[in-house]
């Protein structure tokens, strides 16, 4: 099974610029500038421009800021302060800080651990399209933690993510086919849903894949292949 990633990289966690469309131009302006400064490795220009950006109120100002006092980068490292700001942004309707917020609840980094929150945060970026974190509730409902196990609400989530392309959520998905676990057992979608993974490389999924070829009968590995070959070109990604 796959580990859940860690906080969003920097310039990776702006989602959009456009989604903010109440931003003034000047707070675009500096989370703009901020996240040049960052690529050049300018991390004190990127902390002025980004806490200027949050002064006036940005979401994503404060964001990238938040980013900063997590990573230590341009300021010194501060992870209370940290969660403050991605707080602020997420209060704000910001999608990454609320998948970031749903990370450090569940471990207690930055925050008291409550798996309540954590969840929280999580179902809310999930809703918003958030492919990680629909892969993390996927992983929280099917382990039971922090809330009611659910194979149910597992499968619900880790197809999200599936169909939007993560690897991580393609094998996962294909194992609940595999184990009759919150959907019918149905070794040819198991088939079809891990052989994304598996063509990409990832180490389980190809031991998972060869697990089912071995179960299948040869009728049943050409409808598996079939349905494969159609998974890959509707979610596959690009490899």
């Amino acid at each position: 099974m796959t580990m859940m990633t860690g906080l969003r990289a920097l310039a990776a966690a702006v989602v959009t610029l456009g989604v903010a469309a109440a931003m003034s131009f000047s707070a675009n302006a500096a989370v703009n500038d901020g996240i040049t400064a960052y690529g050049k490795g300018d991390y004190a220009t990127a902390f002025k421009e980004f806490s200027a950006a949050a002064n006036a109120g940005d979401a994503a100002g404060k964001h990238m800021l938040a980013s900063l006092y997590y990573t230590g980068q341009g300021v010194g490292k501060d992870v209370k302060k940290a969660a403050a700001l991605f707080t602020e942004a997420a209060d704000a309707g910001y999608t990454p800080s609320m998948a970031n917020l749903g990370l450090m609840y569940s471990k207690g980094d930055g925050v008291p651990q409550d798996l309540q929150r954590a969840q929280h945060y999580a179902t809310l970026a999930a809703e918003k399209g958030d492919v990680q974190s629909q892969f993390n509730l996927g992983q929280a409902y099917r382990k039971g933690a922090g809330v009611p196990q659910s194979h149910e609400k597992a499968a619900h989530w880790y197809r999200k993510a599936a169909e939007a392309g993560s690897l991580a959520a393609q094998n996962e998905y294909g194992l609940l086919f595999a184990q009759g676990h919150g959907v019918p057992q149905d070794y040819v979608q198991a088939f079809a849903w891990i052989d994304m993974p598996a063509s990409a490389g990832e180490p389980q999924a190809i031991k998972n894949r060869a697990q089912l070829l071995s179960i299948l009968d040869a009728k049943g590995q050409a409808a598996a292949r079939k349905l494969a070959a159609e998974y890959a070109a509707k979610y596959g990604k690009p490899r």
